[in-house]
């Protein structure tokens, strides 16, 4: 069966996949619960957020055009607008979780209790599948960012709400799970593994769009058949979304 998007990986899709083949080997050997691949995938929204914090700081950093100190003023104190923000999103996605497993699992609330977070720590290979998570993110952000300087040609406000397309998938994906939870008493193997290589497909599906100018062109176009006007400022959004 032939995938293009699976053809020519760049470094960013082989880290992907290493970390799919990985979590795979960590579920099927019982060295990670399913449900602490699920709460991995949570905790993978607040690293996103946290590494996008990073990523605005830099880019209002290293904007070197004259005239801007208040803008950039402003723009620093937007970081921490989008942390609220960005926060408030996973507080409702933890949330959710949080009422589903309670269903058929009492060591869980249905709220925002310090009693879930303990209940996720001990999760066997919660640490394994967290530490999995936090080193993919670096090295993407390491090799498409920092070392490639890609902070220095990026526009502040496109790039500042890059995060919400992935957190809006993300959050679709960890609930998945919860469905099982109608038909059995746990989240199982089966579910874990949906989980995985849905989020692999999706991650090495959205990074080829991102390297393909004709397809942000089309989704450009697309968005802005009712404001043709727009095409140019929503193809930067776009981009940023992808990319």
């Amino acid at each position: 069966m032939n995938l293009p998007f699976l053809q020519n990986q760049s470094k960013t899709n082989n880290v992907i996949l290493i970390n799919a083949v990985f979590l795979i080997a960590l579920l099927l050997s019982g060295k990670a619960n399913p449900m602490a691949i699920v709460f991995a995938y949570v905790f993978e929204t607040i690293i996103i957020g946290i590494i996008h914090a990073v990523k605005l700081f830099y880019i209002i950093r290293y904007d070197n055009e004259p005239g801007k100190v208040e803008t950039k003023l402003i723009n620093f104190a937007s970081i921490f607008f989008f942390l609220i923000h960005y926060g408030f999103f996973v507080a409702i996605q933890s949330i959710f979780l949080y009422v589903a497993f309670a269903i058929n699992d009492d060591r869980f609330s249905t709220s925002l209790n310090p009693n879930n977070f303990l209940v996720i720590f001990k999760l066997e290979g919660f640490y394994l599948v967290a530490i999995s998570v936090i080193l993919t993110h670096l090295v993407e952000f390491y090799f498409n960012f920092l070392k490639n300087k890609k902070y220095l040609n990026q526009n502040f406000g496109s790039y500042f709400s890059k995060p919400y397309l992935r957190i809006f998938i993300q959050q679709f994906l960890a609930i998945i799970p919860s469905f099982f939870l109608f038909f059995t008493d746990h989240v199982g193997i089966i579910a874990a593994l949906l989980l995985i290589l849905m989020r692999a497909f999706l991650d090495i599906y959205m990074n080829q769009i991102a390297k393909n100018p004709q397809k942000i062109k089309k989704i450009a176009k697309f968005l802005t058949k009712a404001k043709p006007e727009e095409y140019e400022k929503t193809e930067k959004i776009v981009t940023s979304f992808f990319e």
